[in-house]
């Protein structure tokens, strides 16, 4: 449609100039209708797809631990849609729920999908940097998971620098996985988002669990269960 190709001819071009400003080293394009009509069709594809016919069932979700030896990354994001200002915060963990190291980040004004793919990014450097392996990645965004998992299909998104980092970073580490799990499956992650919005414009490390979360390590190391309603297709 007319007015989708409108706006993405709009956002292209606003994010290729910013990039010629402020980036003269990256080049520009050789085929910007290709990229934007490329865009405009995936979108639309998803956007106009037929919907299924869906029934709701009640599932109860917790957080599970890695196996033995093996260490998992929570991570989240969040906006503020009064403001826009996003944060992200994430946790590593051992088998036996150990709190490892996490980190909060204060990542300014954006989207909801920047927040998610900076705080996977942020996840897994400080995994990189502390030498873990193993690790198992889980977060609530679908969305970023499936970028990060089409190897070659983001090139033209506005994030495809930072999902090409996240990649190598998964490549590095050896034997990760990044998978979806449940926004009740990830409330320590969650919370550390939130809380991201209270520091400085930047990183902050957390060596140590901080005390106000204290109760949620606590429920996930119990297992203790909160329920959703999830849909299932039946088509």
């Amino acid at each position: 449609p007319w007015n989708i190709g409108f706006v993405f001819t709009c956002w292209y071009i606003w994010k290729w100039r910013n990039q010629y400003v402020f980036n003269e080293e990256e080049p520009l394009p050789y085929s910007p209708k290709t990229v934007i009509l490329k865009a405009a069709r995936e979108w639309s594809s998803q956007a106009y797809a037929p919907q299924s016919k869906t029934s709701k069932t009640q599932v109860s979700l917790a957080w599970k631990p890695p196996v033995a030896g093996c260490f998992k990354l929570n991570v989240d994001g969040s906006r503020k849609s009064s403001n826009g200002n996003i944060g992200a915060g994430g946790v590593i963990r051992n088998s036996v729920g150990d709190w490892i190291t996490g980190f909060t980040a204060n990542l300014g004004k954006g989207q909801i999908l920047d927040a998610e793919i900076w705080g996977l990014f942020f996840g897994l450097k400080l995994a990189a940097e502390r030498g873990i392996s193993n690790l198992t990645v889980e977060m609530d965004s679908a969305t970023a998971v499936q970028l990060t998992q089409r190897s070659g299909s983001s090139s033209s998104h506005p994030l495809a620098g930072v999902i090409s980092d996240c990649r190598k970073f998964i490549d590095q580490l050896g034997n990760c996985g990044v998978y979806h799990v449940y926004r009740e499956q990830n409330c320590v992650a969650d919370s550390l988002a939130q809380a991201s919005y209270n520091g400085d414009l930047g990183v902050c490390p957390l060596d140590s669990a901080p005390d106000w979360i204290c109760s949620l390590l606590d429920d996930d190391v119990r297992g203790v269960c909160k329920t959703r309603l999830i849909c299932l297709d039946i088509s």
